[in-house]
C-alpha cells in the first residue's frame, strides 16, 4: 500500500509537473489563441530548432495556421513547406497558390518565388478534393516580374533571374551581357551570396557576357570560401590542383576537398573518394573512397553514379559486379552525365550486365556524342561503319572517326591509320 501511494505520488507530480511546463510556455498559448505573430515565430521556432525540437511538420502545421488568417508571411512559408516538400507533401500546385496569394498582399520574397515557378511553368495536381490548376510556362512573364522587383531594390531577384537565364543554353546565349551584369552587381557586398559568386565565376571561367578570365573566376570562389561556402571549397580545389587563376596548390587542395567533403558537399565526397583510390596526402583505401561515392551518390550527383559503376564494374572497394554496374551507369546517364552515357551505351553492346542490345547502345552512344564525349563519338562511328545496332552509313560513321581522332582520341587515330 506505502509502494502504492509513493507510486501515485510520484505520478501525480510527474503529470503535474508537465502541466506546469505546457503552462510555461506563453508563445504556444498565443500561438493557439490565434495571435499571427505568436503562430509564425513558434513555426519559426520549430522549422529551425531554435528553443525547441526541430519539427518540419509542426512548423507547417503553424505556417498554414497563419496562412488561414490571411498572413503574408505565413502564406509564403507555407509555399516554401510545399515546393520543398518539407514537413508537408510536396505541391509545386499549392506552393504557387500560396505565393500567388503572399504576392498580392505585396511580399516581395513571394512574388519572387511565384515569378521563378512561372519561368517554367507547374504542372496540374490530382488531389482528394480534386484538381489544381497548373501554370503554363512563360519565361518572358517571369523575366519582367523579376525586373520589376530589380527596380524595386530587391537585391536577390538580381541572382535569381541571372540564374534561370543561365539554366537555359538558349537563353544564356541570348542573355549573356544582362547574365553577368546581374551578377557583378550581385556580387558587389562584401558578404555576397556564395551561390551568386560561384555563378559569376562561371560566367569569367567560360566568358559568358565577356571576356574569359580565369583571376576573376578564382576570385569569386576565393570569396565564397570565405563565407564557408562548401560547393566553393571544392571547386576552388579544382583550380587549384590545375593551376587555373592560382599557382597550382595540390596540398591546399586536399585540404579544402576534405573540408568540402565533411561539410556534405557531393563534389567534395567525390573528390577526396579520389584522393582515397589514389593514396594521396591520404592512406590508400579502395572501400573509404567506395564510401565518399555512395555518399555523393545519395545526394542524387550523376558523376558520383558514374564512379560507383566503375567500382562495381572493376571490383574496387566493393565486391564486382556487373548488373550493379550497369544499374549505377543508367542512373548517371539518364542524368545527363555524358561519360555515363558512353559506358551504359558499352554494357548494351557488349552484353555487360544486360543482354546485349545494341540499337540501345547506339541511342546512348547518339546521347553522348550530343554532349562530346570523344569515346562515343568513335564508337557510334564505328557502329554506322559496320552497321553495328544501326542501318550503315559509311560516310557519317568516317566523318566521326576523323572527328574524334581529330579532337585528340588516340584510339580513333589508331583505326584511321590501319584504313
Amino acid at each position: 500500500m506505502k509502494r502504492f501511494c509513493l507510486t501515485t505520488l510520484f505520478l501525480l507530480f510527474f503529470l503535474g509537473a508537465y502541466a506546469a511546463e505546457e503552462k510555461a510556455d506563453p508563445l504556444r498559448e498565443k500561438a493557439q489563441q490565434g495571435d499571427v505573430e505568436a503562430q509564425l515565430k513558434l513555426g519559426d521556432e520549430f522549422f529551425f530548432g531554435r528553443n525547441r525540437p526541430r519539427n518540419p511538420t509542426v512548423a507547417a502545421y503553424w505556417f498554414r495556421q497563419a496562412a488561414e488568417q490571411g498572413s503574408a508571411a505565413g502564406l509564403y512559408n507555407l509555399g516554401v513547406c510545399q515546393e520543398q516538400g518539407w514537413g508537408i507533401g510536396r505541391s509545386r500546385a499549392s506552393a504557387y497558390l500560396s505565393f500567388e496569394k503572399a504576392a498580392q498582399a505585396g511580399l516581395p520574397a513571394a512574388r519572387m518565388r511565384r515569378a521563378i515557378l512561372l519561368f517554367r511553368g507547374v504542372a496540374p495536381e490530382k488531389t482528394d478534393s480534386g484538381e489544381l490548376p497548373g501554370v503554363t510556362a512563360s519565361p518572358v512573364k517571369a523575366a519582367e516580374l523579376l525586373r520589376e522587383l530589380i527596380r524595386e531594390g530587391v537585391a536577390p531577384a538580381r541572382f535569381e533571374l541571372a540564374n534561370l537565364f543561365f539554366s537555359e543554353a538558349g537563353l544564356r546565349r541570348e542573355h549573356a551581357n544582362e547574365i553577368r551584369e546581374l551578377l557583378e552587381k550581385a556580387c558587389e557586398p562584401a558578404e555576397a551570396d556564395p551561390a551568386a559568386l560561384l555563378l559569376l565565376s562561371d560566367c569569367y571561367r567560360d566568358g559568358i557576357g565577356g571576356l574569359i578570365d580565369l583571376k576573376c573566376s578564382a576570385d569569386c570562389l576565393e570569396r565564397a570560401v570565405g563565407q564557408g561556402s562548401p560547393e566553393g571549397m571544392a571547386r576552388y580545389a579544382e583550380l587549384l590542383d590545375y593551376g587555373l587563376g592560382r599557382p597550382i596548390d595540390r596540398q591546399r587542395a586536399f585540404e579544402l576537398s576534405k573540408q568540402a567533403a565533411e561539410a556534405g558537399s557531393p563534389r567534395g565526397q567525390l573528390r577526396l573518394g579520389d584522393y582515397y583510390l589514389q593514396g594521396e596526402f591520404i592512406t590508400h583505401d579502395p572501400v573509404a573512397a567506395v564510401e565518399c561515392f555512395r555518399k555523393a551518390a545519395e545526394q542524387g550527383y550523376p558523376p558520383a553514379f558514374l564512379k560507383l559503376g566503375n567500382a562495381y564494374s572493376e571490383g574496387i572497394g566493393v565486391e564486382k559486379d556487373l548488373e550493379r554496374a550497369f544499374e549505377e551507369y543508367g542512373k548517371a546517364a539518364r542524368a545527363g552525365d555524358a561519360a555515363a552515357q558512353y559506358r551504359f551505351g558499352r554494357c548494351y553492346l557488349d552484353g555487360t550486365g544486360v543482354a546485349a542490345d545494341p540499337a540501345g547502345a547506339v541511342f546512348w552512344f547518339r546521347n553522348a556524342v550530343g554532349r562530346g564525349n570523344l569515346d562515343a563519338m568513335r564508337e557510334l562511328g564505328l557502329c554506322l561503319l559496320t552497321g553495328r545496332g544501326v542501318k550503315v552509313n559509311r560516310p557519317e560513321g568516317a566523318r566521326l572517326l576523323q572527328a574524334a581522332a581529330a579532337a585528340g582520341d588516340a584510339e580513333a587515330r589508331e583505326l584511321l591509320s590501319r584504313q
